[in-house]
């Protein structure tokens, strides 16, 4: 499962990315920024690369992966 690894609402806000600056510039959907906001990591790579754009961040700074025990339950049936 992925998650993020900061606050990212609110490293683009103090950034001073809002909805309103999403509205304007159109660099992300209100919907991606709403989602960001809820912790809902299900944005796109598109929006994630203008994410990582506006923070100048890698995207390994951002998310990381967590195996939930339902993933390491297929990881150990398929042996990877």
């Amino acid at each position: 499962m992925l998650k993020y690894k900061i606050d990212v609402a609110d490293a683009l806000e103090r950034k001073g990315f809002n909805l309103y600056k999403a509205k304007t510039t159109k660099l992300l959907s209100q919907d991606t920024l709403k989602k960001i906001k809820k912790e809902d990591t299900s944005i796109s790579l598109e929006s994630l690369n203008k994410v990582c754009l506006i923070l100048d961040m890698q995207p390994k700074d951002l998310i990381e992966f967590k195996a939930t025990e339902e993933e390491e339950e297929v990881k150990k049936k398929y042996n990877f």
